[in-house]
């Protein structure tokens, strides 16, 4: 786990796993082989696919942070991917119940296993841990639509859509009453597809209209930071109450 992140909506980093498999267009030019600790490693995606390592020794981690802050689960791999056993996902779920004076960011592609898994774990009376959020990415208007019904099914008391990398306009419509939180940001990298200003504006707009925290990450380019953060003249760094 990373004590800081250069990621502008989280404190911190946690990786209980590492690798990835592409399953949408958001992924085709992923970060993550891009990332020192892959590049040392010398671990690059083959036929979309960088296989699953898991790291038990980080399992327990954010107990030993005592500082609270807002810590992104599984920035170089996805917590759902099908290759995580459901008997680790107890185990990590176990961690960030335990260490409560965090609040863990989990977003996820694979929105139907995190619907089903936190529908089984959440079940009956239960209440689900308020300090841990959960979102999908929905990078256009078909991922939304297809992962952003899962979310609405899923039990969480936070939930939040990041359109990183956004890819086309986004009509939020029907998700927008369930949302506490939309992040958006334009793509980064040496193969980057430009995101239009106007489909940024637009989601701003019904977030704005509806109440929902709003947070606009870059305009991105060669790299994250190259295209500046400022959509007309501010920063929008909204985070859910």
């Amino acid at each position: 786990m990373s004590e800081k992140s250069a990621i502008e909506w989280t404190d911190a980093t946690w990786n209980p796993t590492t690798g990835c498999t592409k399953v949408s267009p958001a992924c085709a030019n992923c970060y993550i082989e891009r990332q020192t600790p892959f590049r040392i490693a010398g671990r690059k995606f083959i036929k979309g696919d960088i296989p699953l390592e898991f790291h038990e020794n980080r399992l327990t981690q954010p107990s030993r942070w005592k500082q609270p802050r807002l810590v992104f689960v599984n920035s170089m791999s996805d917590l759902f991917h099908p290759d995580v056993p459901d008997a680790y996902l107890h185990r990590v779920y176990d961690e960030m119940e335990h260490a409560r004076q965090h609040t863990y960011q989990v977003l996820t592609k694979r929105a139907e296993r995190m619907r089903d898994y936190l529908n089984w774990r959440y079940a009956g009376h239960r209440i689900p841990a308020r300090h841990i959020w959960h979102g999908v990415s929905a990078e256009n208007q078909r991922m939304l639509h297809e992962r952003g019904e899962m979310l609405r099914q899923t039990r969480s008391a936070v939930r939040f859509i990041s359109a990183e990398p956004l890819l086309g306009p986004l009509n939020l419509g029907f998700e927008l009453p369930l949302l506490n939180w939309v992040i958006v940001g334009g793509e980064s990298g040496p193969r980057v597809r430009p995101t239009n200003p106007d489909w940024v504006r637009s989601i701003r707009d019904q977030c704005v209209k509806a109440g929902v925290a709003f947070f606009f990450k870059q305009w991105g380019g060669r790299t994250p930071k190259s295209g500046g953060r400022e959509l007309d003249g501010r920063t929008w760094d909204e985070m859910p109450a």
